[in-house]
């Protein structure tokens, strides 16, 4: 490795250079970029002597922060350990125990999270690290969030907000954060216009701080608010815009996002070639990347088009793949399950198709999904009524009304 591939874009060869001449000492900021890049630990520069407790504990907060940064959630659990091991201060305890909880949300284990947030708070107070409060406030909404508890969500990201408006916290990165999941919670409790006043706020805010992933999620949010209110060209270019600044910051998840969001708006608009060109595009970086459920996403747009060309054996087949793929992701679970239905349904297999429709519709409820529960209501209704069952259809296009 030679001193630039070193130095990175963090440091510089310079530096490098007058550290393996013993010219200067590298700040544990310094070292922690060095230590990573060489897949090394902190002792092994160390060896024997003696590092004062706060500059390890320190090194360990910073170990973790950046291994959070890139989701490396391992190399988080094992620093935060680290760090608590030497008796930290309220207030470091509290940033080590709020990345421990964000790596306990990345896998799904949100009663552990909200214990460790809830210690965490309880351990600080606005007054002196209001910022710490807000971040935490964040993480909660974003648990509740994934547990599609709006309501619960919205309060926590509301009290985030207004932590650090209250108290003039000068981070226009973590407040853009909080904007953007605060505008994706509004979309889903059917607040459109709040929605998109939100996302347009976090917007400013990213492009002003230089945040280009965030202003990226801004703009995918954007486009999801167009894309409800039925605007889809102009979804499609502010999702776009979200492409273009995701592979720049080479975000491989949600440019998959991205991707098959943009296959199935081309598929509404009946541009059947280009939406197979996305989502096979979608399937393959997913294959690579080892994303089950952005694979098994673009899978169900794969079978929406060969539903839509008269393939409806292929469309059953590539759906119910999906459709196992997607246990724990009730909404797309839920698209999966109104495709299965519809081949079903052109295959005369009626039985099947109605159990695949209710248990899509049933999904959507429990989330009060209202948008999406309404279209499939629909839909169903329509197939319904084609076969002669005239009491049901009516029964299902007053639910699509919200009746």
């Amino acid at each position: 490795m030679s001193q630039a591939q070193l130095a990175g874009e963090e440091l510089t060869k310079g530096f490098i250079s007058q550290v393996e001449s013993n010219l200067v000492r590298p700040s544990v900021r310094s070292l922690q970029i060095i230590a990573t890049r060489l897949g090394k630990s902190l002792d092994y520069f160390l060896g024997d002597a003696p590092l004062a407790t706060e500059k390890r504990l320190a090194f360990h907060r910073l170990a973790a922060e950046a291994a959070a940064e890139r989701h490396d959630w391992k190399v988080v659990r094992t620093e935060v350990a680290s760090g608590l091991e030497c008796v930290p201060s309220k207030h470091e305890r509290a940033s080590l125990l709020r990345l421990l909880a964000q790596a306990e949300l990345s896998e799904a284990k949100h009663e552990p999270a909200f214990d460790r947030i809830t210690e965490a708070l309880g351990l600080i107070d606005t007054t002196t690290d209001a910022a710490e409060v807000a971040r935490l406030q964040h993480l909660r909404g974003v648990a509740y969030g994934q547990l599609n508890q709006y309501l619960a969500a919205a309060e926590a990201l509301e009290q985030a907000r207004d932590t650090m408006e209250r108290h003039e916290v000068n981070d226009p990165r973590q407040r853009a954060r909080i904007l953007v999941a605060l505008g994706t919670v509004y979309r889903r409790l059917n607040r459109t216009a709040k929605a998109m006043q939100t996302y347009s706020s976090a917007l400013d805010l990213a492009s002003a701080s230089d945040e280009l992933r965030v202003a990226a999620q801004g703009y995918m949010g954007v486009a999801v608010s167009l894309y409800d209110s039925g605007e889809l060209d102009a979804a499609i270019h502010n999702y776009r815009r979200a492409l273009d600044l995701f592979e720049r910051v080479e975000d491989r998840g949600f440019e998959l996002s991205v991707l098959h969001s943009l296959a199935a708006i081309h598929f509404e608009r009946g541009a059947a070639a280009e939406a197979r060109e996305l989502a096979e595009r979608s399937l393959a970086l997913a294959k690579l990347a080892g994303d089950a459920r952005v694979e098994a996403i673009s899978q169900v747009i794969l079978a929406r088009i060969s539903l839509a060309a008269g393939a409806a054996e292929t469309a059953l087949e590539l759906a119910k793949e999906a459709e196992k793929a997607l246990a724990v992701d009730h909404v797309q679970r839920a698209d999966a399950l109104r495709v299965i239905g519809s081949a079903q349904d052109a295959l005369k297999a009626f039985a099947a198709s109605d159990r695949a429709y209710k248990k899509s519709i049933e999904l959507l409820a429990e989330m009060d999904d209202r948008p999406d529960r309404s279209a499939v209501a629909a839909e169903y209704a329509k197939k319904l009524r084609a076969r002669g069952d005239v009491d049901a259809a009516f029964h299902y296009l007053e639910l699509a009304r919200g009746r």
